[in-house]
């Protein structure tokens, strides 16, 4: 045991620099690289060579899982070496190591599913190429504690596999039958019933699982390409505007069928278009080169709230304003800096400076008092639409004063002063006769001239008002020339 746990030390530490981590989700290690978006080689055909090929999460083992892969095992077949290991461990997604235990020599706990393609005498290989599940890294068979099934002749026809051929390979694990099953070449060559989280893994269910392989006087290229695995979401969820599409894009099959059908393109192949109107959970039936079939499913959400808008207004922030008033109006979208398209409109159908632009003015109506309701309509390149709008209360006329009255006493235009419905502050009125003299004057705004003076009714002609008030933050100067008629 001691031994075993500096083995793994050195190996981690051997391959720690090299390790990277891919955008499949896996960390490469040693001479592995990735070939293309689904193909890893782990070592080319040259001696002493060691890669691994592990994901960076763990799986759990109480849930049943498939992996659908190809492998490469070479094209030499006397002078090739040394063959590829699926794994699972506990340890860490640095393990690997070169030479006749193919970079899974030790691993403890472990459970592994070697492909040696090389007769290790001091091993007790068969003759064959061949396929041996095994537990802690224990590929000497020798040691029969280590094979937990077989060994058995990999392909069930041909003893060898290092034909320059890729070989489809099925690993299932059925966790409520506890059975572990391996396909190659679409037939069943080994299965293996047991506990082994507890008997394995010590009661730990959560492990990695990736592929090792080794190389070491003589050499092959070691290939995997994945096709499916039930615990890799190979299909991205998507959310898309109203009117938008898509395209989806299965692989690893030799023939697809998706549902539902509505909103697709086609169905039967691997990347058709989806333009649902709807949020739409969509299902693929992929089938291998074996018959086997797998699933994977992609939701599509069709959602307009993919950004926000916001209104600002100028001059200030205030919510109510008179009649006759110029307001600047700004459409904020959020995230900025995209190619949006707006349209403003009014409640009482005021009238825009630029009723296409992201900032636009308006005048308050005149006529209308009351509520007015500005709202923006604002649309993204990918034709999702969100509206926003801006209420403010249209005060109307603030206030009014007569140029004429005639206070006779018929109820009509008797008093003269400043007519409001607001709330007036620092109020003063003010009336001349023409030689200047002050007729009348008060700081009261609910007291209006009668047009008397001195108790007496002051004559008819022409009169000078002048009157200062402030609404708000806002100071008003009134003067002008008033006309008393009797």
């Amino acid at each position: 045991m001691k031994l075993t746990a500096q083995r793994l030390g050195l190996l981690t530490l051997l391959y720690f620099a090299s390790c990277t981590y891919t955008q499949a989700q896996f960390f490469l290690n040693g001479n592995a690289v990735a070939t293309n978006d689904s193909c890893y080689q782990l070592t080319a055909a040259a001696n002493a060579q060691a890669g691994s090929l592990w994901n960076g999460e763990k799986i759990d083992l109480r849930s049943s899982f498939e992996v659908f892969v190809d492998l490469f095992v070479g094209c030499e077949d006397l002078q090739g070496a040394d063959g590829m290991v699926f794994g699972l461990q506990p340890i860490s997604t640095s393990i690997g190591g070169s030479g006749g235990a193919i970079g899974f020599g030790d691993v403890q706990p472990s459970l592994g599913v070697e492909f040696d393609t090389y007769q290790n005498l001091d091993f007790a290989d068969p003759a064959f190429d061949h396929i041996t599940i095994i537990r802690d890294g224990i590929l000497n068979h020798n040691q029969p504690q280590g094979a937990l099934a077989g060994p058995v002749q990999a392909n069930a026809n041909n003893v060898n596999i290092e034909d320059c051929e890729y070989h489809p390979l099925r690993i299932a694990w059925d966790a409520e039958a506890q059975t572990f099953s391996v396909y190659l070449d679409c037939v069943l060559r080994l299965t293996y019933t047991a506990d082994i989280v507890n008997e394995i893994f010590n009661g730990d269910p959560f492990v990695f699982w990736g592929f090792t392989s080794a190389t070491g006087g003589l050499n092959n290229v070691h290939e995997v390409c994945f096709s499916y695995t039930s615990f890799l979401n190979e299909l991205a969820d998507q959310t898309i505007c109203p009117g938008e599409a898509t395209p989806l894009e299965a692989n690893g099959g030799v023939s697809y069928l998706w549902s539902p059908a509505t909103g697709l393109s086609d169905t039967d192949i691997p990347n058709p278009i989806a333009s649902p109107t709807e949020t739409t959970l969509y299902t693929v039936e992929i089938t291998d080169d074996c018959g086997n079939p797998f699933y994977d499913d992609v939701l599509i959400t069709v959602d307009n709230d993919q950004f926000e808008v916001d209104i600002a207004i100028l001059p200030n922030t205030a919510t109510s304003f008179p009649a006759s008033c110029e307001l600047q109006l700004i459409a904020i979208p959020t995230p900025a800096g995209e190619n949006y398209s707006y349209v403003w409109s009014s409640s009482v159908n005021s009238t825009f400076s630029d009723p296409m632009a992201d900032s636009t003015s308006v005048v308050t109506s005149s006529d209308q008092v009351g509520t007015e309701t500005y709202t923006v309509t604002v649309t993204s390149e990918d034709g999702c639409v969100q509206e926003a709008s801006f209420s403010i209360e249209n005060l109307g006329i603030l206030y009014e004063v007569p140029n004429i009255f005639s206070p006779n006493g018929d109820g009509n235009n008797d008093v003269f002063g400043l007519f409001t419905k607001a709330e007036l502050n620092d109020y003063n009125c003010k009336v001349f006769n023409r030689w200047g003299k002050v007729v009348f004057e008060t700081s009261n705004i609910g007291q209006f001239w009668d047009g008397s003076f001195n108790d007496s009714p002051a004559p008819s002609e022409a009169y000078i008002y002048m009157i200062n008030f402030q609404i708000g933050d806002r100071r008003f100067e009134e003067q002008g020339s008033l006309t008393l008629v009797r």
